[in-house]
């Protein structure tokens, strides 16, 4: 696969300088041998080794998949199913909100590519780091876990986007340059295998600082939705129950505090690459003059919202005309650089936990607890307890409050509607243009292109 290894040379010469990366366009394509790509150097002291690692970082935050601008899947993926609806037609996203996608769209590439690049440099970083024996063996066994949680963290959503994809392991040109699609099921094996191993390396280890690195408890919450996402029900409750026991997460009772960037409830965030910057999420969705210039939160959204909800009075902002109201996400609120941010980007939170033990909790017939973790997050939103009682009830109330818990955060509903085969009957009345097979984004053309392996292209395309 070509985008995998030809443009990553460039690539990894960066990261291994600590230089700020690029973005997939300005990666110069040329033929290396595979003995080039050493990198030594990079791992003879822990500085440069945590410079490569935090430049993939910066990456994620600033220029693909999960950054919080119209690049990530915030934004394409709350387009594509029932969370925003986008004004402005000249837009990347119109044409997800549209549900118009060609194998020829440039953000669907670019995901594609930016998602390889990152991961050929995690496969770097593990690749040389294994190697060196100038590094303590603490720091190392933290770099190789992050590496390999980072790894499965990409792999995990571009299989769930685009459906059978390569899961690519090495920096090894040849074999790349000619990899084949892996199953769902065998991506998911290769997920929980990448996983596990990191668990082990990062059992010991101390969560970072404003938890700016994936620790224990983020390769935990990775393999909670993992598991739940394949209908594991005990495994999910298991992986969930240990995070929301782990000592250093605390619930936050306040609803103004949980996008804090010191909120004991973050599991993993992401900052900007420089400090006092307003997230991406802020900066892309609130707005302060009707109509909107973008885009809004859609009414379908807006209309589940049950009446005393405070999430809707805390996490959403509006625009008013003289005829009409629009909202836009208002979790994140620090929209002007200052001297420090008070804000980054949450990948993964308490809540989540919570609301995947209560579901896996429905499944394997505890009720009660399912009860408890759904009141759990209700109660916080000045919501009364749930009336659900039966287990396809409680199924239901938790999909309710998962939609309106992470509404524009991470495809997290895109996802939901997707697992549990929801899409068709959710979309088709609300969506113009929705049909059954856009359940999958199309394989970049110029991947085929390049390697006939990954043949055929997703049904619909």
């Amino acid at each position: 696969m070509k985008t995998i290894t030809k443009l990553n040379f460039a690539y990894i010469i960066l990261i291994i300088n600590g230089i700020t990366l690029l973005n997939c366009e300005d990666f110069i394509e040329i033929d290396v041998p595979d003995s080039q790509l050493t990198g030594e150097t990079v791992f003879n002291d822990i500085s440069s080794a945590e410079a490569a690692v935090s430049n993939i970082y910066s990456e994620l935050s600033n220029n693909t998949l999960v950054c919080g601008n119209n690049k990530g899947v915030s934004i394409l993926l709350g387009s594509y199913s029932d969370e925003l609806q986008t004004y402005n037609t000249g837009i990347p996203e119109f044409v997800f909100f549209q549900n118009n996608l060609t194998s020829f769209n440039a953000s669907v590439t670019s995901i594609w590519n930016g998602s390889y690049n990152l991961i050929y440099a995690t496969n770097a970083v593990f690749e040389r780091l294994k190697s060196s024996t100038a590094i303590p063996i603490n720091d190392k066994e933290r770099i190789l876990g992050e590496a390999l949680f980072t790894r499965a963290f990409i792999h995990f959503y571009l299989n769930n986007i685009f459906g059978e994809i390569p899961y690519i392991t090495t920096t090894n040109y040849t074999i790349n340059s000619k990899v084949n699609k892996s199953t769902t099921p065998e991506i998911y094996s290769l997920l929980i295998a990448d996983l596990e191993e990191a668990k082990l390396l990062l059992a010991s280890k101390t969560p970072s600082p404003l938890k700016l690195r994936p620790s224990y408890n983020a390769v935990k919450s990775l393999l909670a939705r993992i598991h739940l996402y394949h209908e594991n029900w005990e495994d999910a409750k298991n992986e969930a129950n240990a995070v929301i026991n782990s000592e250093s997460l605390v619930w936050i009772e306040s609803l103004e505090s949980v996008f804090s960037k010191n909120s004991s409830g973050t599991i993993w965030q992401l900052m900007r690459n420089q400090e006092g910057l307003p997230t991406y999420e802020a900066q892309s969705f609130i707005f302060t003059l009707a109509p909107p210039p973008n885009r809004a939160l859609s009414n379908v959204l807006m209309d589940a919202f049950e009446p005393e909800d405070l999430r809707k009075e805390v996490w959403t902002g509006h625009v008013k005309s003289e005829e009409n109201i629009w909202y836009y996400p208002y979790k994140y609120k620090q929209i002007v650089t200052d001297g420090e941010s008070s804000e980054y980007s949450i990948m993964f939170r308490i809540e989540e936990l919570y609301l995947i033990r209560a579901e896996a909790q429905a499944h394997l017939g505890e009720l009660e607890g399912a009860r408890n973790d759904i009141n759990k997050v209700r109660n916080r939103a000045s919501l009364s307890n749930t009336s659900a009682e039966t287990k396809h009830e409680l199924l239901n109330a938790t999909i309710k409050e998962r939609r309106i818990e992470f509404f524009s955060e991470l495809g997290h509903r895109f996802f939901d509607l997707k697992r549990t085969g929801r899409f068709n009957t959710t979309l088709t009345p609300t969506k113009q243009g929705w049909d059954a097979t856009d359940i999958l984004w199309p394989l970049p053309d110029s991947e085929l292109l390049l390697n006939p392996n990954l043949l055929p292209q997703n049904a619909g395309y």
